[in-house]
């Protein structure tokens, strides 16, 4: 793997980023996605600008960080079962063959 130019700061750096000096944390986010973009092959480098896209988009669009995170993180679940499901298939709908038999189980009576 690649090493990329631009390092990622400790987590206490980050946060004073956030809380003191915003535009540049945002700097460092766009170097660190250019550094990534720069390294992907050219067939791969489109889809990854299309999600580069959708995610800048989902931060514009939000009132307020956290609600940026949340949908963000949803992206990436669905993308997530997106993935899994090209793996192992669709899961079935819940009213489908998903039912189970239930087995009703009796106490025993004491032999007395």
């Amino acid at each position: 793997m690649t090493r990329h130019a631009t390092e990622l700061p400790s987590f206490d750096e980050l946060m004073e980023m956030a809380q003191k000096r915003p535009d540049e944390l945002e700097n460092l986010r766009q170097r660190m996605t250019d550094d990534i973009l720069r390294d992907v092959p050219a067939e791969r480098r489109r889809r990854l600008l299309g999600v580069v896209f959708r995610v800048d988009a989902e931060r514009r669009k939000a009132k307020n960080p956290l609600q940026a995170c949340i949908k963000i993180s949803q992206m990436m679940m669905d993308s997530a079962l997106e993935l899994r499901d090209g793996i192992l298939g669709p899961l079935p709908a819940r009213n489908e063959s998903r039912l189970a038999q239930v087995v009703p189980l009796h106490k025993n009576k004491p032999d007395r």
